[in-house]
């Protein structure tokens, strides 16, 4: 209601309008203490560090609105104008339930200014505007990522009402009592064109109608806002706030000697943190949108993900779930308390399927965190249930007794550089880098030539550096993805203690997992060294002339964004230099690249599993590089590497686009 509003005794009703406040108030009390005493129920989580970083998050991310606008814009802008809309709009609230309770009341510096007074038109036109644009998407195009429901119409409909109402209210206002600052309220003064045609008892009635209607909307609202998807306007900017402030790539370390349980395999295992984000879907699906697992056709959805956990914390307290269940899931007979949250309500399927590519994370406006709670519940399966796909049997065993996933010898883990004249770090004891051969590199025979292309680049640029050889064991990353906290803590330990042998600037590594791991998280383990991935490293060569490759090449490249080295740890530009200064053809980038990229299929520990269901990622990553008509597929990742050298012969493409790390690109171009 605008500033300008007088409550000049017009409207009657003193004690209905007490009366509405106060019902209300206790309703949406009542209604939160509940949420609250829920949520708090989980276990403790640290979330108070870093308040400066915090509050600026909710400053770029609730505020200004980041994430849709970077994500989708239109509809971004959209959401984006009615929130803002919202706020501008809430200071004349507030001004509008003073004047209802004490005549003559003002709020300082607001009252018939010329700027607020055209911001709060301007934005009630726009929010009219932003909600007939949202009815159109959904009653129209309907994108695949929302889900029609009559409660989102409801939503849209009362919105639109309060705009109405309170147009109109001020237009009443400004026939039956004009004040000087009228003309700056250029929608209300435009109505009330219109409303001075009527009779003076028309005018009357418009004024009480609209004023009445536009309280109880409002008080409505605030009711119906703690029961509805539309909780996230109360609860997000808390949500942002208490967002992990760790880096993106270090994953929760279990201390595995004083934990009573393993992995998550209730609700009363989650933290208040984990509860507290089901209150925070906006049920958008952006983070839908982009999930491989889910383009693919798997079973796993982000969204439905989080409702579904949200509705069984509802049912758990004697509620009711808000959303049903997904699509192809029956209600269960027992009651909340007797269905068990892993397998019945999250099934297995749908946690397997997940690639932890940290699509989903990365687009929800409101900072839930999915990829997390995957994990945690995939180490209640492992852990504790011992329940989980076959095929990663192997992979497990290996990792325990050879160092690697695979059935190859750990003292074999050296031989692919026999003839390369390199120096191990036992016998050296000091170099600048340490270069982190991997698994990948070290043992399957395709990414072994990627290893020896960077080798021959280090060795022409005069590089001082050094291998681990038999020494080094897999970094755990897959153990700890797959949901092996055990088999992960035992792998990282062991490397952190053959690292602190030797001396070293910095550790240099091909694979975005191991540069992830090592980086971000070993300093759990008091691992802390400076990691670098080798397309840093050979990009730094170039740039400084210590490393020169002609530009011979004229082949169409495209690149593809690793997840772990993008998407985690926000390495994009070193590898696109590296490929620029080895071709004169052209850079073409894929429509999904750098932070909106396609994870390949293979993380999570994917590139050991079976692709049972729905189509396989690696060929619909593959399709869209075609989409380009590339002659080589380059990226600068093994497991990447690998799903790519799949997805080409799937394809039936092998002899149009080569599948390339950037190494080779580089190394090829050497005299």
């Amino acid at each position: 209601m605008s500033p300008s509003h007088q409550w000049y005794g017009v409207v009657p009703g003193w004690l209905p309008f007490y009366a509405l406040i106060a019902v209300a108030l206790v309703l949406f009390a009542q209604r939160a203490i509940f949420l609250l005493r829920l949520m708090l129920a989980g276990k403790p989580a640290a979330r108070w560090d870093k308040v400066p970083q915090r509050l600026v998050a909710v400053l770029v991310y609730v505020f200004g609105q980041a994430r849709l606008l970077q994500n989708d814009f239109w509809p971004g802008l959209m959401h984006a104008t009615i929130f803002w809309g919202f706020v501008v709009l809430t200071l004349g609230t507030v001004e509008f339930f003073g004047q209802g309770m004490a005549e003559g009341f003002h709020l300082p510096l607001l009252s018939n200014t010329p700027h607020y007074l055209i911001l709060e038109d301007a934005f009630s036109v726009a929010v009219i505007a932003a909600i007939a644009y949202a009815a159109y998407r959904r009653l129209v195009t309907k994108p695949r990522r929302l889900t029609l429901s009559p409660e989102g119409l409801f939503i849209l409909l009362l919105i639109f009402g309060l705009m109405i109402t309170d147009l109109a209210a001020d237009a009443g206002r400004i026939v039956l009592a004009p004040a000087p600052s009228d003309h700056w309220q250029f929608a209300g003064s435009a109505l009330a064109g219109v409303l001075a045609h009527l009779p003076a008892g028309a005018v009357t009635a418009v004024f009480h109608v609209s004023w009445w209607l536009h309280a109880v909307l409002l008080l409505s609202f605030l009711v119906y806002l703690p029961y509805s998807k539309h909780l996230h306007i109360m609860a997000a900017p808390f949500n942002v706030f208490f967002a992990s402030q760790r880096p993106k790539g270090q994953f929760q370390t279990v201390n595995l000697e004083e934990a009573e349980t393993f992995g998550v395999g209730s609700l009363n295992d989650f933290s208040w943190k984990d509860l507290f984000d089901t209150y925070n879907c906006t049920e958008c699906g952006r983070c839908t949108s982009g999930c491989p697992a889910n383009i693919s056709g798997k079973e796993l959805d982000p969204k439905w993900l989080i409702l579904n956990l949200q509705d069984f914390l509802l049912e758990s307290a004697g509620g009711h779930a808000k959303h049903g269940h997904q699509a192809g899931d029956k209600p269960a007979a027992e009651k909340p308390s007797a269905r068990p949250m892993v397998g019945d309500v999250i099934h297995d399927n749908v946690l397997w399927a997940c690639t932890t590519c940290r699509w989903c994370v990365d687009a929800c406006p409101v900072f839930i965190e999915h990829v997390p709670k995957i994990v945690d519940m995939r180490r209640w399966l492992v852990l504790t249930e011992s329940r989980f796909p076959a095929e990663l049997q192997p992979a497990f065993r290996n990792l325990e007794t050879n160092g690697n996933p695979w059935q190859m010898s750990w003292q074999t883990r050296a031989e692919w550089a026999g003839d390369l004249g390199l120096r191990l770090m036992s016998d050296v004891r000091e170099a600048e880098y340490l270069y982190w051969v991997g698994c990948y590199g070290s043992f399957d025979e395709r990414n072994k030539k990627v290893a020896r292309a960077f080798v021959k680049l280090m060795q022409a640029a005069g590089v001082d550096f050094a291998i681990l050889g038999n020494e080094e064991k897999c970094t755990g990353e897959p153990a700890r993805r797959l949901g092996h906290e055990y088999l992960y803590q035992t792998l990282a330990q062991g490397n952190i203690e053959t690292l602190k042998q030797y001396k070293f600037q910095t550790i240099v590594t091909a694979c975005p997992h191991c540069f992830n791991t090592i980086r971000n998280e070993y300093p759990d383990f008091d691992g802390r060294f400076k990691v670098i991935h080798h397309s840093q490293l050979l990009d730094e060569l170039v740039q400084s002339g210590r490393l020169k490759v002609p530009r011979e090449r004229t082949e169409r490249i495209t690149y593809h964004d690793a997840c772990n080295l993008g998407r985690y740890n926000d390495v994009y530009e070193e590898p696109r230099r590296v490929l620029a200064s080895a071709t004169r053809g052209e850079l073409a980038e894929m429509k999904l690249s750098r932070s909106k990229g396609m994870c390949c299929g293979g993380g999570g520990g994917r590139v050991w599993m079976e692709e049972n269901e729905g189509r396989r990622v690696n060929q619909i990553r593959v399709e869209q590089a075609m989409e380009v008509n590339p002659d080589i597929l380059a990226s600068a990742c093994p497991f990447c590497l690998t799903m790519f050298e799949d997805g080409v012969k799937g394809k039936g493409v092998g002899d149009k686009i080569k599948a390339r790390d950037i190494a080779e690109v580089l190394a090829e171009g050497l005299p």
